[in-house]
C-alpha cells in the first residue's frame, strides 16, 4: 500500500518524475502507473491502488485538465478527503475543483526547502499520519499530531505549527507561527454577521449604526493575544522596527505593547512582512469585530454582562495576555487590557461603509479606528461593537495593536 497515488497525464511524465523523487526523498512511498506490470489489467490495478492509498495527489497542467481519467481519480480523492491538488504548470482548473485549494508548484525549482513544497509535504502527512491512526491505533502509529509541533504546543493542547505549512485548507483555530520569537496566530475562517449595535443594546453609541450584514472572506489569520513587549522588543532585536516604546512601569514580557501609534503598528507590521516574506497587517475593523463577537450577537462575546472576572479593565494597569478564557475563535483579550489599532480611517458612522470586511481608508480625516477596550475603560468600551478613536500619531499607555496575517 502506498503513501500517496499519484495522478498526471501521461505527457506530463518528466514533471511528475520530478515530484514523485522529492516525495521519496521526504521519505513517502507513492504510486503511479509507471508500476504497472506486463498484462497487468490497468483499470482495475489502477481502481485497487487508488483505493489503498492514504493520499490522492493530482499534479494539475493543461493538459491534465482535459484528462477524463485525472478528473475520475480526482473526484475519487475528494469523494474519500484525501484529494490533495497541486498546480505544476499554470492551467484553469476544471470547475468542479476551483473551490479546492491547490498548491501552486508552477514555479518550483525542485527544492525541498521550497515554501510551497512544505505545505505540501505539511498536507499529505496530515493525510498520511491520520489515516496511520485510524487503521493501527495510536500505539503503532506516531503519536497524534506532535510532528506539527514545530513551536511547542499551545497552553489548550493544541500543536503550534510552522507557518510555511499554513494554506487556505487550514482549518479553523489552527495555530502556527512564522518564528520563535513572532506573534502566535489562529486561523479564522469566514462567514457572515451583523456589525454594530442597534439602539436598543445598553451604552450602544450613534456611531455604531446602521447595522449591517458582513461577508467576512477568508481565512485569515489574527494573533491569538495583543502584540506584547516581549515580540515588540524581538522585532526592534531583529531590525524591523526602531521604535521601542516605553512601558511606564508596567513591565514587559507578556505585557501588551502600549505607547505605540498607529504609524508605529503600521510600521511593525511591514517589518514582519520584510522578516517573513508574509503579508503581515492590521486586521480592518470588520475583521476585528468578527473574531471579537465570534459567533455570538450580544454585548459581549461571552454574556451581556461584562465583570472583572472575564476582562481587564478600570483597572491601575494591564495585565499579562491570556490571563482569561479566550472567546469560542481562540481568542484572547479581545475585550480590555488595551485598546487595538485596525486598519481603518475614523468615520462617525457605518454610512457608506465598504459592504465586505476591507479596511475603510477612504477619506482625509487623520483619525484611526481602536476597538476592544482597556485597563483604564469602563465596561461599555469593551463591548464588541463599541468604536474607540484616536490621531495616527498618537502613543499612550492603553493602545496597544493585534496582527492580522493573509493566508495563501
Amino acid at each position: 500500500m502506498a503513501d500517496v497515488f499519484v495522478s498526471y497525464k501521461k505527457e506530463d511524465q518528466e514533471l511528475a518524475q520530478g515530484v514523485i523523487a522529492a516525495l521519496h526523498a521526504e521519505g513517502y512511498s507513492t504510486w503511479w502507473d509507471d508500476r504497472l506490470a506486463p498484462a497487468e489489467h490497468w483499470d482495475e490495478k489502477i481502481e485497487q491502488e487508488i483505493s489503498r492509498a492514504r493520499a490522492v495527489l493530482v499534479l494539475w497542467t493543461q493538459l491534465s485538465v482535459k484528462s477524463q481519467w485525472v478528473r475520475s481519480e480526482a473526484e475519487y480523492g475528494k469523494k474519500f478527503n484525501k484529494l490533495v491538488p497541486v498546480t505544476l504548470r499554470a492551467c484553469e482548473l476544471p470547475i468542479a475543483f476551483s473551490l479546492v485549494q491547490a498548491v501552486d508548484l508552477a514555479h518550483w525549482s525542485g527544492r525541498r526547502d521550497d515554501r510551497n513544497w512544505m505545505r505540501l509535504t505539511a498536507w499529505l502527512r496530515d493525510l498520511v499520519e491520520g489515516a496511520q491512526l485510524s487503521s493501527f491505533g495510536e500505539d503503532v502509529a506516531p503519536r497524534g499530531s506532535d510532528w506539527r509541533a514545530v513551536f511547542g504546543k499551545h497552553v489548550n493542547g493544541e500543536p503550534i505549527l510552522d507557518g510555511k505549512a499554513v494554506t487556505r485548507s487550514a482549518p479553523a483555530g489552527t495555530l502556527f507561527k512564522d518564528g520563535p520569537s513572532l506573534p502566535l496566530m489562529t486561523v479564522v475562517a469566514p462567514g457572515t454577521f451583523t456589525m454594530g449595535a442597534p439602539a436598543s443594546e445598553a451604552d450602544s453609541h450613534v456611531s455604531e449604526r446602521p447595522l449591517r450584514q458582513i461577508a467576512v472572506a477568508g481565512p485569515f489569520a489574527l494573533g491569538v493575544y495583543p502584540v506584547t513587549f516581549e515580540e515588540w522588543d524581538a522585532a526592534v532585536a531583529a531590525g524591523a522596527v526602531s521604535h521601542r516604546p516605553a512601558d511606564i512601569g508596567f513591565g514587559r514580557g507578556r505585557i501588551p505593547a502600549i505607547n505605540i501609534s498607529w504609524v508605529d503598528a503600521h510600521n511593525f507590521v511591514q517589518g514582519l512582512c520584510r522578516l517573513t516574506g508574509e503579508s503581515y497587517r492590521m486586521p480592518s475593523e470588520a475583521e476585528w469585530e468578527y473574531a471579537c463577537r465570534a459567533g455570538t450577537s450580544g454585548a459581549y462575546s461571552f454574556a451581556d454582562q461584562c465583570t472583572t472576572a472575564v476582562a481587564t479593565f478600570g483597572a491601575k494597569r494591564p495585565t499579562p495576555v491570556g490571563a482569561y478564557a479566550a472567546n469560542r475563535f481562540g481568542l484572547h483579550d479581545m475585550h480590555g487590557n488595551v485598546r487595538e489599532w485596525v486598519g481603518d480611517l475614523w468615520h462617525d458612522n457605518y454610512d457608506a461603509a465598504p459592504a465586505d470586511a476591507i479596511a475603510w481608508t477612504a477619506g482625509h480625516g487623520a483619525m484611526r479606528v481602536t476597538r476592544g477596550g482597556g485597563w483604564v475603560d469602563t465596561a461599555k468600551f469593551l463591548r464588541s461593537a463599541s468604536r474607540g478613536r484616536a490621531g495616527a500619531g498618537e502613543r499612550c499607555g492603553f493602545i496597544g495593536l493585534r496582527v492580522a496575517r493573509d493566508i495563501v
